[in-house]
């Protein structure tokens, strides 16, 4: 009969000592490791499932996300959910150059590449990919901008409707009083 690993939760070693005698470092790392690993496997991130996983309290808990956030290595992604900011090297410089041959020279910092017209085009589609990628986030967050804007004139509208309306009946009821009158 084989018997399978147990599967221990990120610093689960960390969780089964006594919480009290861990130190604060201990602590950070424990929560980090846990965020990554409920990022890695697509689980929300948030207080409760980071207390409950590390045994912490949640107070201790906040503080560590506090930090972070402060740190720009977490931001708060609404209903107390949170999500990691990843953090890439510094851009490097870019270039290509089309040689004669057909070949395409490519340069990225101090790495370079000589590609065949077949791995050129394989690399465009490839990244054409990330382009259309892209243009469609960048669409999305147009249209949701403008659905904000949209809503707002909307509301903006009916409140109007709403004043005129209020403000024909009291001129109908003045009409009335003056044929009642005459």
């Amino acid at each position: 009969m084989s018997t399978q690993p147990q599967q221990i939760s990120p610093g689960g070693l960390l969780a089964n000592e006594d919480p009290t005698k861990r130190d604060r470092f201990a602590n950070g790392h424990l929560i980090w490791q846990t965020i990554l690993e409920l990022r890695n496997t697509g689980r929300r991130i948030n207080r409760r499932a980071l207390a409950d996983l590390t045994g912490l309290k949640p107070g201790v808990v906040d503080d560590h996300v506090e930090r972070w956030i402060e740190k720009d290595q977490l931001r708060r992604a609404g209903n107390g959910e949170l999500e990691v900011i990843e953090q890439f090297p510094a851009t490097r410089p870019i270039s290509t150059t089309d040689l004669p041959d057909g070949m395409v020279k490519l340069e990225v910092g101090s790495d370079y590449l000589e590609l065949t017209p077949a791995e050129a085009r394989t690399m465009a589609r490839m990244l054409y990919g990330r382009l259309h990628e892209l243009a469609q986030a960048e669409s999305s967050n147009k249209a949701v901008v403008l659905c904000h804007e949209l809503a707002r004139e909307l509301k903006e509208a009916r409140r109007q409707i709403k004043a005129l309306q209020s403000n024909a009946q009291a001129t109908d009821v003045e009409a009335k009083q003056l044929v009642l009158l005459a």
